[in-house]
């Protein structure tokens, strides 16, 4: 049981995932910095007040701390689209180069395959 344990934990997908949620985590805080200390304070110069949380309540429903969850949702969710496309456009080339490698490596191997079967046939 400890062998298979062992294995399970030192697969690729699991530390992968291991990778991935430390890395999220890490991005969250910079995303929420991000939203808090710079998206929120410039939200708040052009329409006032943006605590939605404190002034919105209606007989003890507090119903301004879901109004408030929502927008920041929405604000982190542009934030992050904003980021994966910055990324993504910087990382562009990189990853057409690397896919046009491996169709070349693709295309050499196909035709060593081919070149064995005519072999192979010939004798």
């Amino acid at each position: 049981m400890w062998k298979e344990f062992k294995a399970f934990i030192t697969q690729g997908n699991v530390m992968e995932l291991a990778v991935a949620v430390v890395i999220g985590a890490a991005f969250g805080r910079i995303i929420t910095s991000l939203v808090e200390n710079i998206i929120m304070p410039l939200t708040a110069l052009i329409f006032g007040d943006t605590d939605f949380a404190r002034s919105w309540e209606y007989m003890g429903i507090t119903y301004g701390v879901f109004i408030q969850s929502v927008v920041d949702f929405l604000i982190i969710a542009a934030a992050v689209f904003m980021f994966i496309k910055i990324v993504n456009k910087a990382t562009k080339n990189k990853f057409v180069e690397e896919e046009a490698a491996e169709e070349e490596q693709v295309l050499l191997l196909r035709e060593i395959r081919d070149s064995l079967k005519e072999n192979k046939n010939d004798i």
